[in-house]
């Protein structure tokens, strides 16, 4: 049997007061690993693209214009 690791949180605010508590196996922790480094770099090429400057339109794209018509 794998040996669980658990982790507790509280959050004490004067309007708010929550706990929680998870229990996660070894391959679990690495499974969340994983997910979080994928969200990461998912992030890192949306912005990486939204910084690039737009590519100018090519010609066949231009459709329903009189020079792509000829």
């Amino acid at each position: 049997m794998e040996d669980l690791q658990r982790a507790y949180a509280s959050l004490e605010t004067t309007r708010l007061r929550a706990r929680a508590a998870v229990e996660v196996t070894p391959a679990g922790l690495l499974a969340l690993g994983g997910m979080v480094a994928a969200i990461l770099a998912g992030g890192a090429a949306i912005v990486l693209a939204a910084r690039r400057p737009p590519m100018p339109p090519r010609v066949s794209d231009r459709r329903g214009s009189p020079r792509s018509r000829r």
